[in-house]
């Protein structure tokens, strides 16, 4: 079964083209798949969105006060789009006064302390549950901000068990800081071992010690209806025997378990492939012995639900792959690909299948990747192509071509068809948003006027504000205030203001039509 007409395929630039081809056939058997376990009926799944803006992996820049305000506006935005829910990555060692005593600055954990406790309560005071994610940060690569400093303090934690302590200590710290609804506390225990250094944490006996103390420590702090877990990636080769050691089942010598139950288990859902061929990094690959990846998950969520272990997604999107190149490629290739907008049908398909495996698998949560696609794509050209396939753009120019595309966007409450339709699949909504109140224009300049007014409230969330000036659509902004640069300075004029959501409910105007007379 093909999911994506011919004419997508002919808008998709000719070197990716295969691997288009490919995607759509994973995809397709994906969704196959999950239709034929699932009757159709719905289960209050808490779908939800990253708040990548306060990933941890950013960096001493999140402390800056114009990190927070962009945290906040992230917030309203997927808030918008119907989530029930925002994820935080905070990974080991953020908040460890051992990690900020050995880069210098001790200052660092009260801060990071008071900044994360902030953006639990930013989250809560929209009405959404806090999931807190927590593996290894980032120590190389286009992700890692921290360096050399983190790359020195994984290589102080000299034993497995040093390391153990440490971070079964700063996940207490993270639960008792941020007081998460839901935290996972071990995500990919192949990732956090190659990223820390340490070889035990990729085993399953390595893996259940480590999560066996960790889960001890975060339950002395009895944070009241926090659900804990942990997981892996549908990539993992050992998949079923890590699922079988954290869903508590068939335990024995050779096959670790954690020593007390978790509340659920969660996956990782990227890629899909079918066929993938290695699943060992160069310079000796080894041969995938579970080469089907969304197998692997199907297998993983059978378990599971077999031992009566809840499920949650805390990461997944359609990775841009080829069967080839898993783990041959450097992954920031792989996720700049990602950025450009012909990928968006395969990227809904995609979506609408994780969304109906949930509702079959009853899942506690959902959380997609890449949130900055709500906002924006690239459109793909010469000039926005990565090196090596049609362009000369590093993956970095791509990331910051994108990232910074998604900012204007959002301030003009300019949303993207990813955004639309997966408001679509999460949310069915008839009611508008209340009326702007409090419209105000006051003259700056002769060449300015800011119009300011009461923000509206919606029962999902408010997606923009219409602004028409003298009767006629002037512009689109995601929040107030406006400022108005395009006036005269002899002109009177007249504003009204009408909030939208993404459903298209639109508010009547809002209050009283204000006229604000020139200055003479």
């Amino acid at each position: 079964m093909l999911l994506i007409a011919g004419r997508a395929l002919a808008q998709t630039p000719a070197v990716y083209q295969d691997l288009y081809t490919q995607l759509n056939r994973d995809v397709a058997d994906f969704q196959s798949d999950v239709k034929s376990r699932w009757d159709g009926s719905t289960f209050p799944v808490a779908f939800s969105a990253q708040l990548t803006d306060a990933n941890s992996n950013n960096g001493p820049s999140l402390l800056q006060p114009a990190s927070f305000t962009l945290i906040q506006s992230e917030i309203l935005l997927v808030k918008a789009i119907g989530v029930k829910a925002v994820s935080v990555e905070v990974s080991f060692p953020m908040l460890d006064a051992g990690f900020f005593n050995s880069i210098g600055h001790p200052e660092y954990q009260a801060q990071f302390l008071t900044f994360y406790a902030n953006v639990a309560s930013a989250i809560r005071a929209q009405g959404l549950q806090v999931i807190v994610e927590s593996q290894s940060m980032i120590p190389t690569g286009l992700q890692s901000v921290w360096g050399t400093g983190l790359q020195q303090y994984y290589a102080s934690l000299s034993t497995f068990s040093a390391y153990e302590s440490e971070r079964a200590q700063t996940a207490a710290l993270v639960a008792s800081t941020m007081r998460p609804d839901f935290f996972v506390l071990q995500e990919e225990p192949d990732t956090e071992s190659a990223q820390s250094g340490q070889a035990q944490a990729a085993t399953i006996s390595g893996s259940t010690s480590m999560l066996s103390g960790t889960l001890a420590a975060v339950r002395q702090v009895n944070v009241p209806g926090m659900k804990l877990g942990a997981g892996f990636g549908a990539w993992l080769q050992e998949y079923q025997a890590f699922a079988n050691g954290f869903t508590r089942q068939h335990c024995s010598q050779t096959q670790p378990c954690v020593a007390q139950p978790l509340d659920f288990l969660d996956l990782h859902v990227f890629p899909i492939n079918e066929q993938t061929a290695d699943c060992s990094p160069p310079p000796n690959p080894k041969p995938c012995t579970a080469p089907n990846f969304r197998q692997n998950t199907m297998a993983a969520v059978t378990t599971a639900i077999a031992a009566g272990v809840p499920l949650t997604i805390s990461q997944t999107w359609l990775r841009k792959v080829r069967d080839a190149e898993w783990l041959q490629i450097n992954g920031d290739i792989q996720e700049a690909r990602e950025a450009y907008s012909f990928w968006v049908p395969l990227d809904l398909a995609f979506l609408q299948t994780i969304h109906d495996l949930a509702n079959y698998a009853h899942m506690l949560f959902v959380v997609p990747f890449n949130t900055q696609s709500d906002s924006a794509y690239l459109t793909w050209s010469a000039s926005t192509a990565l090196q090596g396939e049609g362009g000369a753009n590093t993956p970095a120019q791509v990331f910051s071509a994108v990232q910074s595309a998604a900012i204007s966007n959002a301030a003009a409450a300019s949303y993207t068809a990813l955004a639309t339709g997966y408001h679509d699949l999460i949310v069915t909504d008839a009611i508008p948003p209340s009326s702007p109140a409090n419209i105000t224009s006051t003259r700056t300049s002769p060449a300015s006027i800011t119009v300011n007014w009461t923000p509206s409230t919606d029962n999902v969330g408010v997606a923009g504000y219409h602004i028409r000036r003298n009767g006629v659509a002037l512009v689109d902004v995601f929040q107030p205030p406006y400022q108005d640069t395009t006036v005269s300075a002899s002109t009177t004029y007249a504003y009204d203001v009408s909030a939208f959501d993404l459903a298209g409910n639109v508010s009547s105007n809002g209050g009283l039509r204000r006229r604000h007379a020139a200055a003479h």
